[in-house]
This record gives structure tokens, sequence and C-alpha cells, in this order.
């Protein structure tokens, strides 16, 4: 007869049975969690410590001489106020520029192509189509004359940029001017959109003084696009001994610019400066998945080149 009351249990066994299950599945979870949290705080750990590889500077691509660590001029993100005090109308520029190297022509049969990196983003779709960004460097280059002393527009003189081109690492973008938005209680400048995004307080590219761009090594919540995504590769190609060079646009000008340096600030240090001389400065956030420096990669006005 006590078996015919096994069924008065059975919810209580199933209430413990479901328990049980729940709190090994909770069980699981916080595990993964707590694997994944000590897994991403030992890349963090391992990806800061590599920071200082992408610390690079040459000598001024417009003196030949070593440069000094420019004094910061601070862009605070509590709002957008910044002050330029440098005389930007008189540009130091000299005609011992380094300007364009010696590059041989190369054959495209001659070049294997290899997914991923060896790719320049333009060229996923249809692989057959690729140029070696070499050969790309080796075209954009043409045509450009060396700037002469004094020749430098003043700031304000000239139309923001529009495209901005790093051929070597295979950047191509439309520029736009950031606007400043209103948070309430502080302002500040609104982030690219899968585009370059231009200071407008800065000088326009083209002009004596320092002109300010950002853009996203990638934007994985926002989908802001990764515009600057192989910036990152600058550091290395310095070290090597390789000539970097950041064309923008403005009309019908093209103005050229050689990198002479890569810096690496933490996001709370992180301002605007000015230089006094023609110089560009592009900004994107480091490493990977952490996020919490900016790369400042700095090159100086060489060349320019109309369009007919």
């Amino acid at each position: 007869m006590e078996a015919g009351y096994d069924y008065l249990l059975r919810p209580g066994r199933l209430r413990h049975r479901l328990f049980k299950y729940f709190g090994i599945i909770i069980f699981v979870f916080g595990a993964i969690l707590l694997a994944s949290g000590g897994a991403y705080y030992g890349y963090a750990a391992n990806a800061r410590a590599d920071l200082d590889n992408l610390n690079v500077t040459l000598p001024s691509a417009v003196t030949g001489e070593s440069k000094s660590q420019a004094t910061g001029v601070g862009l605070e993100s509590s709002g957008p106020s910044i002050e330029l005090s440098e005389d930007l109308d008189t540009p130091r520029l000299s005609v011992s520029a380094k300007v364009l190297p010696g590059m041989s022509m190369l054959a495209i049969n001659t070049n294997q192509l290899y997914p991923g990196e060896a790719l320049s983003a333009g060229s996923w779709s249809n692989p057959w189509s690729y140029e070696p960004l070499a050969y790309q460097t080796r075209l954009l280059l043409e045509g450009f004359t060396p700037i002469e002393p004094g020749s430098v527009a003043p700031a304000g003189a000239l139309d923001a940029a529009t495209r901005l081109i790093m051929p070597s690492i295979g950047i191509d973008s439309n520029i736009t001017e950031l606007q400043i938005l209103n948070l309430g209680e502080s302002r500040a400048y609104e982030t690219p959109d899968s585009v370059v995004g231009h200071i407008p307080e800065t000088a326009n590219a083209g002009e004596a003084g320092s002109s300010w761009f950002f853009g996203h090594t990638e934007s994985l919540t926002m989908g802001e696009g990764s515009v600057f995504f192989n910036l990152r590769l600058v550091p290395t190609k310095l070290r090597n001994d390789e000539d970097v060079y950041i064309i923008t646009e403005t009309g019908e000008t093209r103005y050229l610019y050689l990198v002479t340096s890569s810096q690496v600030v933490h996001q709370d240090d992180m301002a605007l400066y000015e230089t006094g001389q023609s110089t560009i400065h592009l900004v994107s956030c480091v490493p990977r998945l952490v996020y919490d420096h900016r790369l400042i990669v700095t090159g100086e006005l060489v060349a320019q080149k109309t369009e007919s």
C-alpha cells in the first residue's frame, strides 16, 4: 500500500532534480565567465606590454634633424576647447626635404597573392583585380613636386580635405568634418562613422600647422567601420626603414606627407598639440579589444601635386 503513494513524492523529486540541474548550469556558466575574464585579463596585460614597440621616431623629413616631443595642448573630454598659440604663418621648411624614394616598377604577375593582410580590403571581393600595394604606391607618388620654403598656405587658407590615402597599408577613405555634440553636462566631438574624421579647429591638410584626423581601429558594437585598422602596421614599417606616405586630397590638389613618428599614449593623456610645422596626425585606438590607448602617427608635409 505504501508504494501506492509514490505519486505524492514525484513533484518533490522533480523539483529537486530541477534545482540540481539548474545549479550545475549556473556553476558551468560561472566557470566559463571566470575563465573568459581571466583569459581577457591575460590578453589585455600582454597587449599593453607590447605597446612600447609602437613608439618610433625618425629624423625630421623637413630638416633632417632629430625631433623632440612636442608639448601637448589639451583637448579634454568635457569640452572641445583648443588653444593653438603657435605662429602658423611661418612654416619652417627646408629644400633639403626627403621627398620621393627611388622605387622600381614591380610587375604584377611576379607577386603571389595571399589572403588576409596581403590583399588590401578593397580587393577582397575581387582578388584577381588586386595590384600590389608597392605598385599602387609607386603610381600614386608620381607627379609630386617638393614644396618650396615659404610656399605653404597659412592656416585657414585652404578648403578641408575630402580624401585620405595611405597606399602602403591599403587605407583609402573619405574625410568628414567632425561636429560637436551636446551631451548635457559636457560636450564632445562625434565619432567618425566609417570615414576619417577631421577636427575642424585644427589646420586643414596642406596648410601650415598641425592637422588632426581620427578613425576607428574597429567598431565592434557601434558598427562604425575600421578605417584605421591597418594604422598599427606603420611602426613596423618605420622600424624596417620603409617610407610611409600619407596623401590628402583637397579639390584638385593633393598633399604628400612623409611619416616620421608613431607614438602611443593612454586615453587619459590624449591631447592635441601644435608642432609649429606643417604636420598631419592620425589617431586610432590600441590595442585591439582593449582600446584604452591611442596610437598617433605623425607625418610632415613634403610635396604637392595639382591634378590637370
